[in-house]
């Protein structure tokens, strides 16, 4: 049998064809492929007729140049392609281009614009035939200048086929301008090259240079995108549902792993969910999912969030409301935390998120106004889209109404665009005002039958651990499974809280004695807990998991767990941070089940019923919890390390973890001074030893900080006269309490400093010496590694108070410098050839000014009918004055020499500013 000869190898016309076909959408491919010059020239005149009856004609002679140069062009590449409908892949995508950007007139002249510029750069292939007989190298110049139409239309395709293109478009057509120029350079090189008769060698070196533009271009275009996206996501700031998500999914996993069977799957395959993920329009574009708490409702989220994630066919928005976390229970918060997981999933957005960012004048993202737009642009322009949000019952009762209104607003508009586009899902208990706000949406209430195949998976895994301590036999841990199984009454908090306890026993005997009289409700299986805790037979852990609830119980942010290993490690009675303190054993060994780390390092309690708990059995009184934080703060934040200026001193005290605490007490003893006193109302302190603990640690801050604290003025409000009585009348405990309300009722930017002068006097010594720490030699890696047991990886903090970054930090000096030149200058211009995009204004004022001085009119239609008036009337220079120093042009001279004004007043402001870091060039 005869082999088949070869294939021909396809050349660089087939080959550009080919890649931007893969880079079409299947319909589009369909559409293109038959579309005439014909057809083109109809759409066009039928667009100037309506335009003219419109009174809105614009110059469409512009399309003229370039309809001939492709005309001709087609006839020279036919002959390469052997087909004649290849040009139908430009008419194609220019007829579509056309139909969308006629809706919009500042759209519509850019495209003009950018078709005139082609043809004005394009090489005349026609009559130049001779050459490419003469010189088969003249081919590649062909094939290159097709291969830059086709990259020219698949850029412009995904920027018009936004449907917010209104919104979007100023953003994404400038991020292109410099993948355009480069498009019309090498256009222009192309034709210098026809017509000059080039050969071989120039030809040559001309596919050299290209090759290494466009690996220029691509490495640059790569790294301006990642650092816009990354400044982007640093200034949504959003709470990391991410990493709560992740820290589920981790759990279910090792779940599954020990049993080899998944968990939650049933909510998939329930017909109301199974409807709301499917393609076709469902009843409902919202789902409310309710249960009793400790139900498992956030597994069943974190179960749909994964399905949605790795089926990956459409963007997924989703956020853990958590009581116990500020960041974590308001609207703000839930819009960041969908707002930065959508911008993350649509890249060809970033430079209107990065625009915006640049414009907000704000180093974070708090405006909720702002934040609400920006999330409803991103749901109206994605054809579809899925929202989750579990634990909504956990934000406080304005929070979750705002949440809630939102959520209906944004589904009622996205609604009335395309029916259930975008798609709802709400977890959490069934409270009134909840239920009273979804009464329209898909309810399912789910209990102990929907999840006993769960629950049993859980409970096996759980029970394996059991038979592994205690010896048990398989008949054995099988009763224990069943047992645990009926108690539970199809609650995972329940059961998990039992089994943990019953892990946890410390011999046989103490074992059957929990098992056979298993507590009935949360509450008791929380008071079995906290029991075996109580009885811990040995003192310093009992003690231990004592001090560390009360620390979690009270924080006003997550504490890490280093940072609550350096709470542990002050010793107020010695006056030192002690590391010896340090525990050496899982603190979630000393705490049984109630809390967990997450990801991150973060402690939190198990569950935002474990905090009710705790108080309500008398394990822990809120006022015990805060007098335990208020105490260890005054304490430390008295030691003689706060008023040390010696280096070497300072730096013993770096080495020895004294300042691993500091970022938390800094920041919020001037919360809990309050939150204590305000907690001893109704309170009676029973023995000497609280009473003492409270003066005494109130006495040394205010002996500390004497200076200060008595030229705070008088506060307005007064302080319970029964609790004051209690404390002796101490002036220490009024005077520091006036400090701490006055401080907390400020709204401006004193509330970003330390409101004690020799605490930030402090922080501005010490933390420049452990950024100033080497890393680089073996000693000096090794020494890293200790201190970053106490002060985590990131030692560059803001030094704003209530900036996140006060604690979170960065991991450079260089990412830091960036943050400080948001704050210090929060306006930029947002035209990336302007110098001001990368120094900025430090007032929306001078910010304006700068935008009337030196873009004038900018994105007024008079001036793009000025500008279309001028561009009809070949060899009309638009612009005379042009800038020698950033080759910007204007119209008057009175423009261009305000213009050079504002250059020398710009560097002297630089010369006086060092260090300034510009944001990524565009």
């Amino acid at each position: 049998m005869a082999s088949r000869p070869p294939l021909p190898k396809p050349n660089g016309f087939q080959r550009a064809l080919a890649d931007f076909q893969n880079r079409l959408k299947p319909a589009e491919r369909q559409q293109f492929k038959v579309t005439t010059l014909d057809e083109l020239k109809v759409t066009i005149l039928a667009i100037q007729s309506q335009q003219r009856s419109r009174k809105k004609m614009m110059h469409m002679g512009r399309l003229v140049p370039f309809l001939e140069a492709m005309e001709q062009f087609g006839k020279v590449i036919e002959v390469f392609l052997n087909v004649s409908e290849v040009l139908a892949f430009v008419w194609g995508p220019m007829k579509l281009l056309l139909l969308t950007a006629i809706n919009w007139t500042e759209s519509f002249d850019t495209l003009l614009d950018a078709y005139q510029r082609i043809a004005e750069n394009f090489p005349i292939f026609e009559g130049y035939q001779s050459t490419f007989s003469q010189n088969d190298k003249m081919q590649s110049v062909m094939e290159h200048a097709w291969s830059n139409i086709l990259e020219f239309h698949i850029k412009a395709l995904r920027i018009f086929e936004q449907s917010m293109l209104k919104q979007f478009f100023r953003s994404l057509w400038k991020d292109f301008k410099t993948r355009f120029q480069s498009i019309l350079d090498d256009l222009k090189r192309q034709k210098e090259l026809v017509e000059s008769h080039a050969n071989r060698y120039h030809i040559h070196n001309y596919e050299k240079d290209r090759l290494k533009m466009l690996a220029g271009f691509k490495e640059a275009s790569v790294k301006r995108s990642a650092e816009r996206k990354a400044f982007v996501s640093q200034w949504i700031a959003a709470p990391q549902a991410i990493i709560d998500h992740e820290h589920i999914c981790e759990t279910l996993r090792e779940s599954s792993e020990a049993t080899q069977r998944p968990m939650g799957q049933w909510i998939l395959n329930h017909e109301d969910v199974k409807s709301w993920l499917d393609k076709t329009v469902p009843k409902s574009s919202t789902i409310w999912v309710t249960a009793i708490a400790g139900a498992g409702k956030t597994v069943l989220a974190s179960v749909i969030i994964d399905h949605l994630k790795q089926r990956d066919t459409e963007p997924v928005g989703f956020f853990y409301c958590k009581h116990g976390d500020p960041k974590k229970r308001t609207l703000l918060s839930f819009l960041k935390a969908t707002l930065s997981q959508l911008v993350a999933q649509q890249d060809q957005l970033v430079p209107y998120y990065y625009d915006e960012a640049i414009k907000s004048g704000e180093i974070t993202l708090q405006s909720v106004k702002h934040c609400k737009t920006l999330l409803l642009h991103m749901l109206q322009n994605i054809p579809k889209a899925y929202l989750i949000v579990d634990g909504l019952d956990e934000c406080d009762d304005n929070e979750r109404k705002a949440i809630l209104s939102f959520l209906q607003e944004t589904l009622s508009i996205c609604d009335s665009l395309n029916p259930a586009k975008l798609r709802a899902l709400i977890l959490s208990r069934d409270e009134r005002d909840i239920k009273k706000a979804l009464a329209m949406a898909t309810m399912i209430r789910f209990g102990q039958q929907d999840t006993l195949q769960d629950m049993k998976v859980y409970v096996e895994c759980k029970a394996s651990a059991i038979q592994d301590i205690f010896r048990f036999s398989d008949a054995d841990r099988e009763y224990i499974e069943q047992y645990v199984l009926d108690k539970s009454d199809g609650m995972f908090l329940f059961a998990k809280l039992v089994l943990s306890n019953l892990e946890g026993q410390p011999n046989l005997k103490c074992f059957h004695k929990e098992f056979h009289s298993l507590p009935q409700g949360l509450g008791q299986a929380y008071d079995r807990n906290l029991h075996r805790i109580r009885n811990n037979p040995n003192h310093n852990q009992r003690a231990m998991a004592q001090k560390i609830l009360s620390l979690v119980l009270c924080s006003r942010r997550p504490l890490k767990s280093r940072e609550l290993q350096a709470a542990i490690s002050i010793d107020p009675q010695e006056q030192t941070v002690d590391s010896t303190l340090r525990l050496s054993m899982d603190m979630r060994d000393i705490c049984g089940s109630l809390i967990e780390i997450i990801p991150g390092g973060a402690v939190e309690l198990v569950h935002a019923t474990a905090s009710t708990y705790i108080q309500e059995l008398g394990y822990i009184p809120r006022w015990m919890a805060e007098l335990s934080m208020t105490y260890i703060c005054l304490n430390y934040l008295s030691y003689e390390c706060f008023g040390e200026t010696s280096k070497p001193a300072i730096l013993r005290y770096i080495h020895e973890g004294y300042f691993a605490f500091q970022d938390y007490a800094i920041a919020h003893w001037t919360d809990h001074v309050p939150a204590l006193l305000e907690s001893l109302k109704g309170v009676t302190l029973d023995g000497q030893s609280h009473k003492d603990d409270i003066i005494s640690a109130f006495t040394l801050f205010a002996a500390q900080y004497d200076a200060e604290l008595a030229s705070t003025d008088k506060s307005r409000e007064m302080l319970d006269a029964e609790v004051l009585r209690q404390l002796d009348h101490s002036q220490h405990v009024v005077s520091l309490w006036e400090h701490s309300t006055n401080y907390k009722a400020l709204t401006d930017d004193r509330k970003d400093k330390v409101s004690i002068g020799k605490l930030g006097k402090a922080l501005e010594i010490n933390r420049p010496l452990l950024e100033a720490t080497p890393t680089t030699s073996t000693n000096a890696i090794m020494d890293t590694h200790s201190l970053e047991n106490f002060y985590g990886s990131n030692w560059f903090k803001c030094s704003r108070l209530s900036c996140y970054y006060f604690h979170e930090g960065f991991a450079s000096h260089r990412d830091r410098q960036g943050h400080y030149d948001r704050h210090d200058r929060p306006f930029s211009c947002d035209d990336d050839d302007c110098p001001s995009s990368k120094i900025g204004f430090g007032s929306l004022k001078e910010f304006e000014k700068h935008r009337r001085n030196m873009h004038p009119g900018k994105g007024k239609l008079t001036q793009t009918f000025k500008r279309l008036k001028q561009l009809g009337r070949p060899g009309v220079e638009v612009a005379k004055n042009t800038c020698p120093e950033c080759s910007f042009k204007f119209d008057s001279r009175l423009q261009f020499r305000l213009h050079l004004v504002w250059h020398n007043a710009q560097k002297t402001q630089v010369a006086r500013k060092p260090g300034l870091i510009p944001r990524p060039s565009s």
